[in-house]
C-alpha cells in the first residue's frame, strides 16, 4: 500500500468515528511520536476534504458534552423541546 493512499485511508476512518476514547488514543499516539512528519506535498489534500479544526475552547467544550453524553446526563431533543415549550407558555 502507498503512504499517501493509507494517509486518505486512515484520514477518513478518523473523520468518520465517533469513539471518543478511540481519536483520543490516536492523538497520543501521534503526539508521543517522535518522527511525525508529512512527507508529500500538502496540495494532495487540498481537494479531498475540508477539515474544521477547533479552537481550544471549543474542543474543550466538545470534550465536556461528550462525557456528559457518555454519562447519560442529557435528554433528548424532544425533550427539551417539550420543556422550551412549557418555558414560553409560563
Amino acid at each position: 500500500m502507498i503512504t499517501s493512499d493509507l494517509k486518505i485511508e486512515l484520514i477518513q476512518k478518523i473523520i468518520e468515528s465517533s469513539n471518543l476514547d478511540l481519536l483520543l488514543r490516536i492523538k497520543e499516539i501521534i503526539e508521543a511520536s517522535d518522527s511525525y512528519h508529512v512527507n508529500e506535498r500538502p496540495s494532495i489534500y487540498q481537494n479531498l476534504i475540508e477539515v474544521r479544526v477547533f479552537s481550544d475552547v471549543e474542543q474543550a467544550k466538545i470534550d465536556k458534552a461528550m462525557i456528559q453524553h457518555q454519562n447519560g446526563d442529557c435528554i433528548s431533543d424532544e425533550e427539551a423541546q417539550k420543556e422550551i415549550q412549557e418555558w414560553l407558555e409560563d
